[in-house]
């Protein structure tokens, strides 16, 4: 989506220009206000909100790592986003694992 990338050559990280910084912004600024508008006004049932803020939340993410992070599959970039992904899944071993300790103790510990 955002191909406007300046590159370190030693480094290989990437710098944004002034066009993906707005975008981003511009783009975060109107999934927010979808977002509260959607809460705010009640325009679909419990769930359905549920959903689509999770929907919006995506999106917003999506857009502040390709626009702010400059994340891409890039061939100069390539280490970046293997970075990211392994803490990722470092993240998502430590709160799985976390949760899955907690309700086991939470099963155990009921009084029967």
């Amino acid at each position: 989506m955002a191909k406007e990338h300046l590159y370190d050559h030693e480094t290989g990280a990437a710098y944004g220009t002034y066009r993906t910084y707005i975008t981003g912004f511009v783009l975060s600024v109107i999934i927010t206000v979808i977002a509260f508008t959607l809460v705010g006004c009640k325009a679909f049932p419990p769930i359905g909100l549920y959903v689509s803020v999770v929907v919006l939340a995506l999106i917003q993410l999506y857009v502040q790592l390709v626009f702010f992070l400059h994340l891409s599959t890039d061939s100069k970039a390539r280490w970046n986003m293997i970075s990211f992904v392994f803490a990722v899944i470092v993240v998502l071993i430590l709160v799985i694992g976390t949760l899955w300790i907690m309700f086991n103790l939470y099963s155990m510990m009921m009084i029967m």
